[in-house]
This record gives C-alpha cells, structure tokens and sequence, in this order.
C-alpha cells in the first residue's frame, strides 16, 4: 500500500480518522479532511461538503448524545477504504435543520449497520466519504419529524 506524504498509508490515515469519529472527536473529524472533501449519501445520495458535513455531525452528536460507533470490518486496496460499523444512538435532544425549523427527540433508539467508504488523498487526507445507512436512523427522524 502507498505511502501518502504524511507518512501513512490510506488504511492508517482512514482507521485514525473512523477512530476519531467513533470517539465523537469533532476537530479531529475535520483535520483528517481535504478542504473539498464532499460525503455522499443518504438521504437521496445527496452531496454535503465539508464545513457542512461537520456541522451536521455537530448537531447529530447534540441530539443523540449517546452515539456509539463499533467497526466490525475494514478493507483497504489502493486509496480506498471501507469500514463495515454499528452505529447506534438515541434521539435525546431537540435537532435543529438547516431551514430553522427543529425536530423535537422522542427518546427512541436506534441500530443501524452501516458501511462507509472513503477515498485517501495524496497528502494523506480524507478526500470523499460515500455513507451506506439504512433506515433505521432515518425512519426514527421520519417519525419524530411527523409529531414535531
């Protein structure tokens, strides 16, 4: 596997970022990524860039102040890597849209297997995120939405 020019190789660089975010650690989450890092994905594999990406994991981690992140699996080839985790939380606090308007929690939980893919960059940062969550996280927001 290449050497990105921080020294690492992408399955290094991917796993300290994937690490960072199973620990909720935000400023880590944004350092391990390329100025014009875009995430693909649900819902309707829209594209969020950076500065947004990280505000919205912000107000997830508000709203589901008991997220818990556990990778299963991990595979690497080239500049590739993908992570197969458990993503589980409860929606515990009100979460606020970007339209202003906020979805009040229900104090239901949720469990979700989910798959995320990222490309490493030559600098060694994070370049793309395509996220893999079935709808489980989203039916509970779906349904909270609806009694809001």
């Amino acid at each position: 596997m290449t050497v990105r020019a921080n020294g690492k190789t992408p399955l290094q660089i991917a796993t300290e970022w994937m690490d960072a975010a199973a620990r909720c650690d935000l400023e880590a989450i944004a350092a391990g990524m390329a100025d014009g890092c875009k995430r693909f994905g649900e819902p309707s594999w829209m594209v969020i860039e950076k500065a947004d990406y990280v505000e919205a994991y912000r107000q997830y981690l508000t709203s589901f102040s008991d997220y818990r992140l556990d990778i299963l699996n991990t595979v690497a080839s080239g500049r590739t890597v993908v992570f197969e985790m458990i993503e589980s939380a409860t929606f515990t606090g009100p979460y606020r849209l970007p339209d202003g308007s906020v979805i009040q929690p229900n104090g239901q939980s949720y469990t979700d297997r989910v798959c995320t893919w990222v490309e490493v960059d030559d600098s060694g940062l994070i370049a793309e995120i395509r996220a893999y969550i079935p709808s489980n996280r989203g039916r509970l927001m779906a349904e909270a939405a609806a009694a809001s």
